[in-house]
């Protein structure tokens, strides 16, 4: 039985990848979530070099971000309908292993707010074991800044719970659908 450690926001790719390498086990790898470490100011380009190697299992997404105040906003898309190349990663991924799991995730909600231009949320990387590039911070707010969304982030806010149930519902359908059209799962 293989255990896959998700990249859920407490290492960034490169610490992931070393600590997956240094237990030198077939039966350990990681559980890659394609918009995770997007919050950690990970170009996600650079966390799929990284972490794809790995990876024993996937749980997928679609992401999208805007800017906000005091940063930017993060939120689960309809596959094909935010920022990543999905059809590259999953293609990218089968090679390394035809048997490869992916798993669906679709999370709907309020968008997640990462207040990188608060105090707040440098309290994370402090440490020397976990520092954070000015240059990576710059990347995904170039990121931020230039994207063209094909469609509003999606939201929850001012929804009933049906009708937040109906909404995450579609967003699956979507995602499905997109899925059987573009993706070889």
């Amino acid at each position: 039985m293989k255990l896959a450690i998700e990249n859920h926001k407490g290492w960034r790719a490169a610490e992931h990848a070393a600590w997956v390498r240094q237990v030198g086990s077939e039966y350990v790898g990681v559980c890659y979530d394609f918009g995770n470490n997007i919050a950690l100011c990970e170009d996600p380009a650079e966390t799929y070099r990284l972490l794809a190697p790995v990876t024993v299992y996937v749980s997928f997404k679609d992401m999208a971000v805007a800017p906000y105040e005091e940063g930017f906003l993060l939120s689960e898309m309809a596959l094909g309908e935010g920022i990543l190349d999905i059809p590259g990663m999953v293609k990218g991924l089968q090679q390394r292993d035809p048997n490869m799991i992916f798993a669906l995730e679709m999370i709907t909600r309020a968008p997640l707010k990462v207040p990188v231009f608060t105090k707040k949320y440098w309290t994370t990387f402090d440490d020397s074991y976990s520092p954070l590039p000015g240059r990576d911070l710059a990347r995904v707010m170039e990121i931020v800044r230039t994207v063209k969304l094909k469609q509003p982030l999606t939201t929850t806010e001012g929804l009933t719970p049906a009708q937040a149930l109906a909404l995450e519902d579609a967003l699956i359908e979507r995602s499905i659908a997109y899925a059987r059209k573009n993706l070889s799962l």
